[in-house]
């Protein structure tokens, strides 16, 4: 399998947030995603499809660029599959440094954008240029190749808890949880991984958000935490022996808490030492 099929290539920065970014005070992640972005000279468009209202998602967002000095954010305006059809990629994409994908329905965002054009080209820059690619929410769940769709939040793994779908594609062997820890899908995310232990589980909490290059690097922003579930080493797997209202056994799933700041190589899957300094008192 050549790398191009088995591992993500990004040229410049994925950045996938759990949901309900701060737009209005601190803004500290669309700040992120405007610094990566060009700064004062980004170009930006936004992508409010999965959104059942989607030009008032498309205010919200222009009226918070425009606000950190985006002076013209583009959006693609789209409420159907035609309209996606009808938009010329080259022209939409043409010198834009950062796209932002907006929250809402993210089987709604991939029935209207996958095998697509735009789509087609959104990828190619991705992968071949410096371009920032964001998704919040919906906009983060679709960015993966297998989607979490529908799902209960469970007290415990549960076979059926949780429907998955083909997304975009932006992140080959990650499935992207939000809304984590707020809405307690732990056992979701667990029940997720296990019915292919291959794929590496991230839930992302609210107003937090996770930046990924291609070099494999993982960094944690914002106020909440960010949980890994690697299913890498489990040992015993009962998922596909019990019915679809059952619960499951799996023994030596692997999990990780990252706050703001903390750092994880996702393609070797293992933590890597905090930039931060942690001083010792001193006791003598």
């Amino acid at each position: 399998m050549s790398e191009s099929q088995d591992r993500e290539i990004i040229g410049g920065h994925l950045l996938v947030i759990g949901g309900a970014e701060d737009k209005y005070n601190e803004r500290r992640i669309l700040k992120k995603f405007l610094s990566l972005a060009g700064g004062e000279k980004a170009e930006v468009l936004i992508v409010p499809v999965a959104s059942d209202y989607p030009e008032f998602a498309a205010d919200v967002y222009t009226q918070a660029f425009r606000n950190l000095g985006v002076a013209n954010p583009r959006v693609l305006r789209a409420t159907s599959r035609q309209d996606v059809f009808q938009a010329d990629p080259k022209e939409l994409l043409d010198g834009v440094t950062g796209v932002f994908i907006t929250g809402g329905d993210q089987m709604r965002l991939v029935s209207l954008l996958g095998g697509t054009n735009l789509a087609a080209e959104l990828r190619k820059l991705v992968r071949e240029t410096p371009l920032v690619l964001a998704g919040t929410s919906a906009g983060a769940a679709g960015m993966s190749t297998s989607m979490i769709v529908r799902g209960e939040a469970t007290s415990h793994p549960h076979k059926g808890a949780v429907q998955l779908s083909p997304g975009l594609g932006f992140l080959k062997n990650l499935i992207i949880d939000q809304h984590f820890t707020e809405r307690g899908r732990i056992s979701r995310l667990i029940t997720a991984v296990s019915y292919n232990p291959y794929n590496l589980g991230i839930g992302i909490d609210e107003n937090t958000a996770i930046i990924l290059d291609g070099k494999g690097i993982l960094e944690v922003v914002g106020r909440g935490s960010v949980t890994i579930v690697d299913g890498s080493s489990i040992s015993y797997n009962e998922i596909a022996e019990v019915a679809n209202h059952e619960s499951f056994s799996v023994c030596g799933v692997k999990m990780h808490i990252l706050r703001d700041g903390l750092v994880y190589q996702y393609l070797e899957r293992h933590p890597l030492q905090p930039q931060r300094e942690f001083l010792l008192p001193d006791l003598g």
